[in-house]
């Protein structure tokens, strides 16, 4: 493929910015992964590690489940009538202390308290109260039951409860003596949560997988059943850690959870990718404006350069092309007195040199040729005019007077065009025409003893311009030399073909008075370019315009014919004048 330099310099300046650019795309893409597998690490550590304490503080208080259980005072006063009474004053309260000092000891500790199922009377920090006041039936029924230490069960209005039975058996039919229970701050949940995202980075849920109870940063339900959908697909296989990247929407969110079995809880992280990577992509955007703003300054470039480099070449080119065609015309100089300036001068110095040349060497030479041109037709005009009164005066002796006057129509149409038409070079068409009244005017002389054909041209070939008189001659002589004597029925074809840029007219006949050696004879006079002192045939006559013309590609060429006569290839190279025209339309 031909490019020009502009476009050569332009893809130049493209190959050698675009690896810098890939490779800032590759190290940015990297980056990102480095940096969200680093995140993905202190996230899941972040994670495992609040698990791991919010484990071991529920071990802690289960410990302290387990001494309140072995105290003895809980159990004296489970087995009393009445907490009211003087001797049990002073346990219930130590009771009191002990549970201030529970509530003490933890955040997540809202309110520890004993429930005495037998007298339906609960010891708190504040005092001694009615159960029933406080809590529904079935909920306290519910947490009586428990005999688990690790189980957060959560009420029907949201409080998170841990509690124990004594004895912890497996007999729900007897009401235990007492059970400790521990009321779960939920709002300090929340808050410790939140050390590990806050609601500026995402948002975080806690799930019970067994009491099927949430605690989310979720500040309405829609957004809790999000997170919630988010989260069904929490693990492949039984990992009890992972990170992975969840879409809900248009929105992408990096996910990441940790499990305890102890606890069956299971803790859920959603950051949007955008808080994680947001830097990173505000980056990525920026290598992308800076590859844009470097691709219009090279197309700003490119248009510097075609001005300053690319145009002036065109231009020189184009100028040269026109010389190539003949036409020396100077290009106008640069304003600016640079390389090109010097060009210009001295292209314009060598146009106006050639020229002189041209005038004084050239047209001489033209002049010349012309000459010798018209002394060529000169001596073909003549050719068809000492048989012309002959066939009239035939005509008319015989009283075919139709014939006469068609014949009389013909030979004015043959000598206006030899006499009337003083172009050197006319139209093809007009030729065949020429060619077409000749052959209508042998065929009044011979009438149906000769067939001829003449094959209609395209008028793309058509408008082609040729020297005048290279068809009917070989036309002629083909009557004269193989027709006209042919001891039976004779044919004459005219036709053409195209190959390469070079129109081939072939005149055929089936003549039998031409042997291969007398081919070979005067194709051997043909590839003589001297033309003979005396009087030329047609043929070399032809032959001879048309390398005037046309060069040396062009001319006549003689073979058997088809029909098994002569057949005479008039060839025309048309592929310069098509390159011209070419040239013209680009321009």
């Amino acid at each position: 493929m031909r490019m020009s330099i502009f476009t050569k310099l332009s893809l130049t300046f493209l190959l050698v910015l675009l690896p810098f650019y890939g490779m800032t795309l590759f190290l940015n893409l990297k980056g990102s992964q480095s940096i969200r597998s680093e995140i993905t690490h202190s996230v899941n550590s972040r994670d495992a590690f609040y698990m791991q304490n919010l484990e071991q503080e529920i071990n802690r208080l289960s410990q302290i489940f387990y001494e309140l259980l072995l105290d003895k005072d809980p159990m004296l006063i489970g087995v009393s009538d009445n907490l009211s009474a003087p001797d049990l004053q002073d346990k219930v309260k130590v009771l009191q202390k002990r549970l201030q000092l529970v509530k003490a000891s933890s955040i997540f500790v809202e309110k520890p308290m004993i429930y005495f199922p037998l007298m339906n009377r609960m010891i708190t920090p504040s005092g001694v109260s009615d159960y029933n006041k406080l809590q529904n039936p079935d909920e306290a029924d519910r947490l009586s039951r428990n005999v688990d230490p690790n189980r957060i069960v959560q009420l029907a209005d949201g409080r998170l409860f841990l509690s124990l039975r004594y004895p912890m058996n497996a007999d729900f039919e007897r009401p235990p003596l007492f059970v400790v229970m521990l009321e779960l701050s939920a709002a300090q949940l929340k808050n410790s949560l939140r050390n590990i995202v806050s609601p500026q980075q995402g948002d975080f849920l806690l799930i019970h997988t067994k009491e099927n109870w949430t605690l989310s940063s979720a500040q309405d339900e829609p957004t809790l059943q999000n997170l919630k959908s988010l989260a069904a697909d929490k693990r492949s296989g039984d990992a009890q850690a992972g990170a992975s990247s969840v879409k809900l929407g248009n929105t992408t969110y990096w996910k990441s959870y940790v499990t305890s079995d102890p606890l069956h809880l299971s803790l859920f992280v959603f950051i949007p990718d955008e808080k994680v990577l947001g830097g990173l992509r505000s980056y990525e955007k920026w290598v992308w404006v800076i590859l844009v703003v470097s691709v219009a300054a090279i197309l700003l470039l490119a248009l510097s350069l075609y001005r300053i480099i690319h145009n002036p070449l065109r231009k020189l080119v184009s100028a040269f092309r026109m010389v190539q065609q003949g036409r020396f015309i100077p290009i106008a100089e640069n304003a600016a007195r640079d390389e090109f300036h010097y060009l210009f001068a001295g292209f314009n110095r060598m146009v106006s040199q050639l020229n002189i040349l041209i005038h004084e060497v050239y047209e001489k030479e033209i002049s010349s040729q012309r000459s010798e041109l018209k002394r060529l037709q000169a001596q073909i005009n003549p050719h068809f005019l000492y048989n012309c009164f002959f066939i009239m005066g035939g005509l008319i002796k015989d009283k075919e007077y139709d014939k006469a006057y068609g014949f009389v129509h013909y030979l004015r149409d043959y000598y206006r065009f030899i006499t009337k038409n003083a172009e050197d070079h006319i139209p093809l068409r007009d030729e065949m025409h020429h060619a077409q009244t000749y052959v209508d005017i042998q065929t009044i002389c011979y009438g149906e003893r000769i067939d001829v054909e003449i094959e209609p041209l395209p008028d793309r070939l058509g408008r082609l311009l040729v020297p005048r008189l290279i068809v009917q001659p070989i036309i002629e002589n083909a009557y004269k030399y193989a027709l006209v004597c042919h001891p039976a029925h004779g044919e004459l074809w005219i036709h053409h073909k195209m190959d390469n840029g070079c129109l081939t007219i072939l005149v055929e006949d089936n003549g039998t008075g031409i042997d291969d050696a007398q081919i070979a004879t005067l194709s051997a006079q043909l590839a003589t370019r001297a033309i003979p002192r005396e009087e030329p045939t047609g043929i070399l006559n032809v032959h001879r315009r048309l390398q005037l013309m046309f060069g040396p590609d062009s001319g006549l060429t003689l073979c058997r014919s088809q029909l098994g006569g002569l057949c005479v290839m008039i060839a025309i190279s048309i592929k310069q004048q098509d390159d011209t025209e070419d040239a013209a339309c680009t321009e």
